[in-house]
């Protein structure tokens, strides 16, 4: 377990010169799109809402809880921040997830020579914006009450001392299910299964989490944290979990 936060890093390190290699280039395309305009976005409606939006919620505290300000103001634009950021993550990483699944299928086969029977066609491209969707849809659903539980947490006192804590922590263990689930996804593993072998690794899934958040917070290279991080994703379960889950989708398709 103490080597797991040093195969996260070790996964970026060489996901790099993997990503700008001929074959895969051209996947860099869509995410720099897709994270130009969630980042114009993102500053748009921070810019104009996300002061007047925690104001607001500051107004229903009570009045002896005023010596607090400072402390709330701090936990409450880190959760709206958060829920700005995964709001409009959600629609970018539908928009992109076609082609990210297809980047982390030729990671795959350039890697093992797994050989995925998709092609790159609109009638591909819509199967894989399909299923994309239903899991964007599963990792809300994942996300929203973990998420509220934790903001509860945030008014509950001393314990909301740590709750920042706490949110930064889930947050990047989100992270890491939003890269990591490319790979499992493409080799038919379910969701659930997915969360339970990562659960496994929390320093490793951790770690990733951490390294994708600080690569957002650094301009220009914001623009490739996503094909970055999905590269890195896939060369940790070639590693990782491959292996155990060899054949699981041709098994799946036997039953069906």
């Amino acid at each position: 377990m103490i080597t797991h936060p040093f195969l996260a890093a070790g996964s970026f390190i060489k996901a790099l010169p993997l990503l700008f290699s001929k074959r895969l280039r051209l996947f860099l395309l869509a995410p720099i799109l897709a994270n130009i305009v969630l980042m114009a976005l993102l500053y748009m409606v921070a810019l104009n809402y996300m002061s007047t939006a925690v104001d607001g919620m500051m107004g229903y505290m009570p009045e002896w809880l005023s010596f607090l300000n400072w402390l709330f103001y701090l936990i409450l634009n880190i959760v709206v921040g958060i829920l700005l950021f995964y709001s409009f993550s959600v629609g970018v990483n539908i928009l992109a997830a076609p082609f990210m699944a297809f980047l982390a299928e030729k990671v795959e086969e350039q890697q093992t020579g797994k050989v995925f029977d998709e092609a790159i066609t609109a009638k591909s491209l819509m199967l894989i914006a399909g299923r994309s969707i239903k899991r964007e849809l599963q990792k809300l659903m994942y996300f929203l009450p973990r998420f509220l539980g934790l903001l509860l947490l945030s008014f509950v006192p001393l314990v909301n001392a740590v709750s920042p804590v706490l949110l930064l922590l889930f947050s990047a263990w989100m992270l890491a299910l939003q890269y990591m689930d490319y790979s499992f996804d493409n080799n038919k593993v379910s969701f659930s299964e997915m969360r339970a072998s990562l659960r496994e690794r929390p320093l490793l899934c951790w770690t990733f989490g951490f390294i994708v958040m600080v690569g957002i917070t650094i301009p220009l290279l914001n623009l490739f944290v996503m094909p970055i991080a999905v590269v890195a994703a896939t060369l940790l379960w070639i590693k990782l979990y491959s292996k155990r889950f060899v054949n699981f989708s041709d098994l799946l398709s036997q039953t069906k």
